[in-house]
Order: structure tokens, then sequence, then C-alpha cells
């Protein structure tokens, strides 16, 4: 398979011992990867193509794919976020049940104070 795509890069894995790179592999995924070393370079995937747009990336890399492990990730971490907030701000919401309870005159009022302070830092 030798049809080129813009998806593609010049050269994969360049760098000063090796400036010209590697020409792509257009049978492989078009994505550039670190490698595990400590002073890491990139080169081209070696997983097969055939998913995506041009059909260029592997399943790992494709954009769709990549974009809903992302979304699962932040959301995840968002739900993380705001269930640490009632720990967080359990102190807040415990002073205004006292205040309550010792006769505060518009309960309702500064239960509405309490929910837009805390509200404040939502994500």
């Amino acid at each position: 398979m030798t049809e080129q795509s813009s998806l593609y890069q010049k050269s994969y894995g360049a760098w000063a011992g090796d400036p010209a790179g590697r020409a792509p592999d257009y049978t492989r995924c078009c994505t550039a990867v670190a490698s595990r070393e400590r002073w890491s370079r990139f080169f081209q995937c070696r997983k097969p193509r055939g998913h995506g747009p041009d059909s260029a990336y592997c399943k790992q890399h494709d954009p769709e794919a990549v974009k809903a492990r992302k979304e699962a990730s932040e959301a995840k971490w968002k739900n993380k976020w705001n269930s640490e907030r009632y720990q967080w701000h359990g102190r807040m919401f415990f002073d205004a049940l006292l205040k309550i309870a010792n006769g505060h005159n518009d309960a309702r009022g500064l239960a509405q104070e309490v929910i837009a302070e805390f509200e404040k830092g939502a994500q």
C-alpha cells in the first residue's frame, strides 16, 4: 500500500544523530509515539492502519477513540473531584445548620448563600 496521506509525517524518529529520520510506512498507523527511554524520541506507531480518517490510524490512535477515552477520563476525574468537595466543605454546611438550629430568621436565605458559595468551586 503506497497510498500517501497528508496525515503522515515526512519522516519519523529524526534526531541529531539521524536528522533525516525514517520514511513513513504507509501500511502502519500514522501516529508518532514516544519511546520509553529517558531521552525519548518519537517513532511511527507499529500497529497496522485501518481506522479513522483515511483509514490511516490503528484502533488505539483513532481520533474518535482517543476523544472518547479522554472524555471518560475527564468525567471520572470530575465526579471524584465533586464528591470530595462535600468533605472539604462539610464544616461550612454544618455551621449553616447550627445557625438555623439556633434560630436564624431566614433559613432559606442562609441555605441559598451556602449553596451559592459551594457552587462557586464546582467544575
